[in-house]
């Protein structure tokens, strides 16, 4: 048994009694909880990064497509039979590029967005720019690149 001799001697024996090991499970629980909420804003951000790559995936198949078909239209239009070519051929395949591009664009801008909504909520910061980001950026640069050539009809 503890002798009171001061108020601070009495502060104290009230705060222990205060402190029970109810309350320390409970603040055990709410610091488990917290770390629970950020392996949950981990694996969203992975989540994340994983839809991103298969908008990059669609993208590339997109872009291999309408070169492909740009490649045909350039080879069949240089045979001396090509009477039956239509110029509509080469738009086509700028649609099809365009349909890579636009998706991949938005879904760049989504992930941005996500990312930023979670790093207010707590998202703990890994590395400043993830790798599907730059494969992404660098593939919105030769999107366009060939885009730019296929419209401008010159030798793929």
């Amino acid at each position: 048994m503890r002798i009171v001799k001061t108020r601070q001697d009495v502060a104290e024996i009230i705060a222990m009694r205060r402190t029970t090991p109810a309350d320390e499970k409970r603040e055990e629980a709410a610091s488990v909880v917290a770390d629970l909420a950020k392996f949950a804003l981990v694996r969203t951000a992975l989540s994340s990064e994983r839809s991103l790559m298969a908008w990059i995936r669609t993208a590339v198949s997109m872009y291999a497509f309408g070169f492909s078909v740009a490649t045909f239209a350039d080879h069949i239009q240089r045979r001396p039979d090509s009477a039956w070519f239509l110029p509509s051929i080469r738009w086509l395949s700028v649609v099809f590029i365009c349909l890579g591009i636009l998706p991949l664009m938005l879904a760049v801008i989504e992930h941005m967005s996500r990312l930023r909504r979670m790093k207010e909520l707590g998202l703990p910061a890994v590395s400043r720019m993830s790798l599907p980001m730059v494969a992404s950026m660098l593939l919105l640069v030769i999107g366009l690149v060939t885009l730019i050539v296929i419209v401008l009809n010159r030798s793929l």
